[in-house]
């Protein structure tokens, strides 16, 4: 889930600037991407499994490590002429980030999407283990 999250986030913050001619920097803003990284997960339950050999499929649990990263620095940005515009260079031109407002979208509602399968599969293990308690006031 906090990957989702901050898949979000960075779709959000690419979206937000999409048409902003420089960042706190002076420089032109780079697009974020979030990178995701299959991990083991150490946890008790998988110790406890791996000794009984249960799963019996003899893989290790595994969760996601995500990371952001920022575009290339060498990636060239898109150029507009926009003459009004104060950041304009002497031909008129202003440097606007490589983000396509269309994929962030798209990025942002399967994060959402994501974030909320997660959410219905604690949901639904939550309930799981409360059902189970009560089994035995049968």
């Amino acid at each position: 889930m906090t990957a989702q999250r901050e898949r979000l986030e960075a779709a959000s913050t690419n979206l937000a600037n999409a048409n902003s001619t420089r960042s706190t920097d002076g420089k032109v803003y780079k697009r974020r991407d979030v990178v995701f990284t299959a991990i083991d997960v150490k946890d008790k339950w998988g110790e406890i499994s791996a000794e009984n050999g249960l799963g019996g499929n003899g893989l290790k649990p595994q969760g996601v490590s995500s990371e952001v990263v920022t575009a290339d620095e060498n990636q060239l940005p898109n150029r507009q002429h926009q003459p009004w515009n104060p950041d304009a260079d002497n031909d008129g031109y202003v440097n606007l980030p490589d983000v396509d407002p269309l994929e962030e979208t798209v990025n942002m509602m399967s994060a959402a999407r994501a974030f909320e399968a997660n959410a219905t599969v604690f949901g639904t293990a939550k309930e799981m283990a409360r059902v189970s308690l009560n089994l035995g006031d049968v």
